[in-house]
């Protein structure tokens, strides 16, 4: 039994601590209207949304938050590649190619993608690595007709060692 407790415990830690040192060669700063931002990558994962799959990348500083949403069907032509933001409207439904969401207080309302591009540098479906740099402007979700607070998110970096793909819902 105790044998059993250890050997489990020991495969724990390996586990845990090759998840940590995979999210720890992963790297993602920017620049939030001039103020270096350089998050913790928590997770990037391989994620469906609606019809479409996206590698989405979620990072964290302390209480704020930043997530990078890269279309997957994009990535099958030659590096590097451009996608530029293209908002959705009744004539366009999909899915932006890139964006990002800024969270700098949970408390608050987040920060949307209104323009922006993303260079994707490199990717390697075969061992789930995606490099690139980015731009944006974010945009303050808010009711009203006041005009809209923005914030420009730029000299972007992202290099994702090793993403997960997610497991689909089982019904």
């Amino acid at each position: 039994m105790k044998r059993n407790f250890l050997l489990q415990f020991a495969v724990f830690s390996v586990v845990v601590m090759l998840t940590v040192e995979t999210n720890a060669q992963s790297t993602f700063n920017c620049k939030v209207d001039g103020d270096d931002f350089s998050g913790k990558v928590a997770d990037a994962v391989q994620v469906s949304m609606g019809k479409e799959d996206f590698i989405q990348i979620r990072t964290q500083h302390e209480n704020q938050g930043m997530h990078l949403y890269i279309k997957l069907t994009k990535l099958n032509t030659g590096m590097p590649l451009t996608l530029k933001y293209v908002p959705q409207s009744a004539e366009n439904q999909a899915a932006p190619d890139a964006e990002v969401i800024w969270v700098p207080d949970p408390e608050q309302p987040q920060w949307n993608t209104i323009e922006g591009e993303l260079v994707v540098t490199s990717f390697d479906p075969a061992n789930k690595t995606i490099a690139g740099n980015f731009n944006f402007v974010v945009e303050k979700a808010e009711y009203g007709s006041k005009t809209k607070k923005t914030l420009e998110v730029e000299e972007g970096k992202f290099q994702i060692t090793q993403y997960k793909i997610e497991e689909p819902v089982k019904k």
